[in-house]
């Protein structure tokens, strides 16, 4: 039992759910894992006609990819070396998204936390 407890209070404080959020101007309401994923390895750059322009979050970079990309820094390096016209997205902190997402109605980004957007997708 106690074991059970520890494992339960480690989940809900270290691994804790990434949201995926979009500006609240944006018409969409709703996304795709799949969508998700070539969205962030700029395969596409809009969801349904709808233009987004996907930033990454400092905070939460490595587990957002190694949980839903499912592909390591290395990994992902060597892929942006092989796609050589395409460039990664940008990293900014969560403060720093919160005000593009302010600016710019089509940044989507993620994070631990709530972002100043609507929520589209939670990754646990």
């Amino acid at each position: 039992m106690k074991v059970f407890l520890c494992l339960s209070i480690f989940t809900s404080f270290g691994l804790s759910d990434i949201i995926i959020m979009i500006s609240k101007e944006n018409k969409l309401v709703d996304i795709k894992r799949s969508e998700i994923i070539d969205l962030y390895l700029k395969k596409i750059d809009n969801i349904r006609g709808i233009k987004v322009e996907p930033i990454d979050n400092k905070n939460s970079y490595k587990e957002f990819y190694h949980k839903f990309i499912k592909k390591t820094p290395k990994q992902l390096r060597a892929y942006w070396i092989k796609s050589n016209k395409k460039r990664p997205p940008k990293r900014l902190s969560t403060t720093e998204i919160n005000k593009e997402m302010k600016k710019d109605k089509k940044i989507i980004s993620y994070a631990k936390n709530n972002l100043s957007g609507k929520i589209l997708f939670r990754i646990d």
